[in-house]
């Protein structure tokens, strides 16, 4: 299998983001594919704070939301498994990230 389109993405997590605009989380965001699937869903009026551990992974994604409509994209490296800076938030998204977390601290990250 290849990878992932933008559009299949956005169908996956269509369902879970109600209302255009807001400010989200994609914690765990890689090179982006859900990222800009959530950036267009939100539209121009939104933000999304992709945080990931790599850098270079997020210099690829801000590569590719370069000239994309939807939503503003806002990279942070840092480990979503620690504390972040990430306050009043309208969602949080977090696809293919939380089986890379020790089973035995799942429960407390998606706690934090």
């Amino acid at each position: 299998m290849g990878l992932m389109l933008i559009e299949d993405a956005e169908a996956l997590i269509a369902g879970g983001v109600q209302n255009a605009g807001g400010v989200w989380a994609d914690l765990g965001a890689g090179t982006g594919t859900f990222t800009l699937a959530l950036a267009n869903l939100l539209g121009e009026g939104g933000t999304v704070h992709a945080v990931d551990a790599s850098s270079s992974a997020l210099a690829q994604l801000e590569r590719r939301a370069r000239g994309l409509s939807g939503a503003r994209v806002v990279t942070t490296v840092g480990d979503f498994t620690e504390p972040l800076s990430l306050d009043d938030l309208d969602g949080v998204l977090m696809a293919n990230s939380l089986h890379f977390v020790d089973p035995r601290t799942q429960a407390h990250v998606l706690a934090a």
